[in-house]
C-alpha cells in the first residue's frame, strides 16, 4: 500500500488543479488503482453471507395420542359421570381446563349423535311420502288414459280435483312413458296424452 504522505501529496496536487469533482475522482481512480495493486497483496474479498433456506413451519399434529391428557380426562368422565371436574382432573392427571374441554367434546359428540339419529327416520318418511304420491299419480294416469287418448287440459283439471299436484303428475307421466300428440278436437288442435302400446 502507498504511504499516507504520498497519498496526501497526490490529493493536494489534484486539488490545486481546480478540476471538476467528477474529473478529479476519475483521475484518482486511474492513478491510485494500479498503484494500489502493485504495492502489495490483493485484499481478501469480504465474505458474503450465504442465505440459508427458510425452514418450513412445523405442522401441528391433528390427532391426539391415546395417552394424551384430554383422552385420559374423557375416559375418567365416562367412568365417573357425576364427579366434579376438579376431581376428574386429579384422576386423569391433567389440568382442570383440559377436563372442561373433554366434557365439551363429549357433549358435542352426544349432540351430533342425537341429530344423526333424529334425522334418519325423517329422511326415510319424506322419501316414503314422495314415493306414495308418485304411485298415486301413476294410478290416476293409468285410469284416465285406459280408454284412449285424452286432452291434457282435461287430465290436469281432473288431477287437481283428485289432489294430484302438477309436478307429481309430470313425474308419473315420465315414469309411464306417456306419449304426447296433437289431436283435432272440433277444428281446434289440442295436445293429447296416451299410454304407449
Amino acid at each position: 500500500m502507498l504511504p499516507a504522505s504520498d497519498l496526501t501529496e497526490i490529493i493536494a496536487n489534484l486539488s490545486a488543479l481546480n478540476l471538476q469533482p467528477n474529473t478529479a475522482a476519475q483521475i484518482l481512480a486511474a492513478v491510485l488503482v494500479p498503484l494500489l495493486r502493485s504495492s502489495g497483496p490483493p485484499p481478501e474479498p469480504i465474505p458474503i453471507r450465504e442465505k440459508r433456506p427458510r425452514s418450513k413451519p412445523q405442522k401441528r399434529k391433528t390427532s391426539r395420542a391415546d395417552d394424551s391428557p384430554r383422552e385420559r380426562a374423557i375416559a375418567a368422565l365416562k367412568a365417573n359421570p357425576g364427579v366434579p371436574l376438579s376431581d376428574i382432573a386429579k384422576l386423569a392427571g391433567c389440568a382442570r381446563s383440559t377436563a372442561v374441554n373433554a366434557r365439551n367434546d363429549l357433549a358435542k359428540k352426544a349432540r351430533k349423535q342425537a341429530r344423526k339419529s333424529a334425522s334418519a327416520p325423517a329422511a326415510t318418511s319424506v322419501l316414503a311420502k314422495q314415493t306414495a304420491r308418485r304411485e298415486r299419480a301413476q294410478r290416476f294416469l293409468r285410469d284416465e288414459l285406459a280408454r284412449g287418448p285424452r286432452s291434457v287440459s282435461d287430465i290436469e283439471e281432473r288431477a287437481a280435483k283428485a289432489h294430484v299436484d302438477q309436478h307429481t303428475l309430470e313425474q308419473a307421466r315420465g315414469d309411464l312413458g306417456v306419449i304426447t300428440s296433437r289431436g283435432n278436437a272440433g277444428g281446434v288442435q289440442a295436445v293429447q296424452w296416451s299410454l304407449p302400446g
